[in-house]
């Protein structure tokens, strides 16, 4: 990887084909695991992507990327969708957007974050010891969950664990569970590439980027379809505990690496 630029400002070069490889298996593996279980995606891709290609060029990349995918699952689930649970959570969220950005100003991210991975280690060790020990029988902490999703996304763009915990709560079934989720990136993932593009993040190397790793994207669609149709229902709710065993321990380990 090669850049060029004066008095600070950087223009990011193609990369070689090796790494360009690597970037294609990273995008692979994180979008088939978010067509799988609706979630995880940038978590596992942002840190990945960072060792690869700088920081700006990698978030408008992934967000570009979650928003197509957040399309392709909704295209798959939508009859599946809850407007009214979703209402709440996103209206919440969008109400808690403005709340994180202040926190991203005075809080302590090390902090958070680590707050952040107890809590979900945590909930998601105790329910895979004991299943169905915790649940929630009505929708009024919606807007609780979503709140908490919305500040975590304004801040740090960690809006999915809020979400996901709420979920596994109210024992959503797995195509319920994806198309929910997605109802939320979706939005979200467009005022976050409004962002980019107002800011000028979103440069025609990055789209190229995008245009490249688009037919992995339709690639991970059809794998995760494929996976979610084998795996039992019973057994989808202990899958997403595991991987919300994986986002904790990667929100610790990009902690310790700071």
């Amino acid at each position: 990887m090669r850049q060029t630029g004066h008095a600070g400002h950087q223009e990011f070069v193609i990369p070689p084909p090796t790494d360009l490889v690597l970037i294609s298996l990273i995008i692979l593996v994180a979008t088939t695991v978010r067509s799988s279980l609706g979630f995880g995606e940038a978590l596992i891709a942002m840190p990945l992507l960072a060792f690869i290609v700088p920081l700006q060029v990698a978030a408008p990349l992934i967000a570009m990327i979650s928003m197509t995918n957040a399309v392709l699952i909704l295209l798959r689930e939508w009859r599946h969708l809850n407007f009214r649970e979703t209402a709440w959570l996103i209206v919440a969220a969008l109400a808690g957007i403005p709340i994180g950005v202040w926190v991203l100003k005075t809080a302590d991210e090390s902090s958070v974050k680590c707050l952040l991975a107890a809590v979900v280690l945590l909930f998601s060790g105790w329910s895979l010891w004991r299943p169905n020990a915790l649940s929630l029988k009505s929708d009024r902490l919606a807007p609780l969950f979503g709140i908490a999703a919305g500040i975590l996304g304004g801040a740090y763009n960690t809006a999915g664990p809020p979400l996901v915990m709420f979920g596994t709560l109210r024992h959503w079934p797995p195509q319920q569970f994806r198309a929910n989720l997605q109802s939320y990136f979706l939005l979200g993932g467009t005022s976050v590439i409004g962002m980019h593009w107002f800011s000028g993040t979103i440069t025609s190397n990055v789209l190229l980027l995008f245009g490249m790793c688009l037919p992995l994207v339709c690639v991970a669609a059809v794998i995760g379809r494929r996976l979610t149709e084998a795996i039992p229902a019973e057994r989808f709710t202990r899958y997403v505990h595991v991987g919300l065993l994986g986002i904790g321990t990667m929100l610790l380990a990009t902690v310790i690496s700071q």
